[in-house]
């Protein structure tokens, strides 16, 4: 009988409204096909492969091939792009720095120290010391003066010949302090590398260094880590402005500003003297924030070994460069307070 019951009451009225319609967006219009949560390789073999993508064709012996999404044209373009975006974004793992590199690199470190080499002597000659007296007064005299008066001309630093004796046998870089060193080398190791990288790629299609591997590649070429915290910031990138008369940051890839060949190493100086120059002249007219704040450390970074044999040889060891306390007499054997070895 509560069956029969049951039976004869009247059933709710059932929910007439629509259920809601599924919209698209403009980027899930675009997609043909749902990617996978779990990859078809690993992230270290696709990168090493697939620049040789293609599509499959007759002609290599299949009987029959089927486009289920798309014609064999609109695929292949498709495939194209997806290389093309690949090879701007993806890393070289396997990239081993080329002999050019080395021995170019090997001549740049030469010519460095014999520039600081040549700064010192001159400072310590009689001719440096009677350049820097003279100076000295002539500060004192503009510092008395009215700050009218205008400043005396400089020569064209980019039409010397030669950097190492402007006249007098003075020096260009006879002003340099530990920052413009320190600036420098961070100028031609940067112009050195995202030129190193297209000439050992040789790929039209990577034209650069991209801003995400920017770190990576800088220790695969230079065995050694950035510091931008002895530059004074905190990021990789963020070092790019103190040198953006020679490289900068284009469409997300490490290009040349300066339109030298590396091996140009005057040029760099050059850049490097111009820069102290109107940062000098800034902090001169009471800008206080072109005062660089730069680690002494920097000057003590790991020396670069060379690699033996070029790009196939094997490895050296890396060696750090001589560290000397206030006795000048550096490390030691084994010991220590800490008792470790060095």
């Amino acid at each position: 009988e509560e069956e029969e019951e049951k039976k004869d009451e009247p059933m709710e009225e059932e929910d007439e409204t629509e259920p809601p319609k599924v919209e698209l967006t403009d980027e899930e219009k675009k997609m043909w096909f749902c990617k996978p949560s779990v990859t078809d390789l690993t992230h270290q073999v696709l990168n090493e492969t697939f620049a040789s993508f293609s599509i499959p064709e007759k002609s290599e012996g299949f009987d029959e091939v089927r486009f289920e999404w798309q014609k064999a044209e609109k695929s292949k373009d498709y495939l194209s792009k997806w290389v093309l975006e690949r090879k701007r974004t993806a890393r070289i793992d396997n990239l081993v720095p080329s002999q050019w590199f080395q021995d170019t690199l090997k001549a740049w470190m030469k010519v460095y120290m014999e520039w600081q080499t040549k700064q010192a002597t001159f400072k310590s000659s009689p001719a440096g010391a009677a350049k820097v007296e003279v100076e000295k007064k002539e500060v004192e005299k503009k510092e008395g003066e009215d700050g009218d008066e205008k400043e005396k001309p400089q020569a064209d630093i980019f039409s010397l010949e030669d950097v190492c004796d402007v006249g007098n046998g003075e020096p260009l870089f006879k002003d340099f302090t530990f920052e413009d060193w320190a600036l420098l080398q961070l100028r031609y190791e940067l112009f050195l590398l995202q030129a190193a990288f297209k000439k050992d790629v040789d790929d039209p299609d990577r034209p650069g260094i991209h801003e995400s591997h920017f770190g990576f590649y800088y220790h695969r070429y230079y065995r050694k880590y950035m510091t931008p915290r002895g530059f004074g910031v905190e990021k990789d990138l963020e070092l790019l402005p103190f040198v953006k008369d020679t490289v900068v940051l284009e469409d997300e890839l490490l290009k040349p500003k300066a339109t030298c060949e590396p091996d140009d190493f005057t040029m760099f100086l050059k850049l490097a003297e111009q820069n102290r120059r109107e940062r000098q002249r800034r902090i001169d007219a009471g800008d206080e924030t072109a005062r660089l704040k730069i680690s002494m450390q920097l000057m003590q970074q790991p020396a670069r070994q060379d690699y033996a044999g070029g790009a196939g040889g094997d490895r050296k060891q890396w060696q750090s460069a001589p560290r000397h306390g206030a006795g000048g007499g550096g490390w030691k054997g084994k010991g220590g307070r800490g008792g470790k070895k060095w």
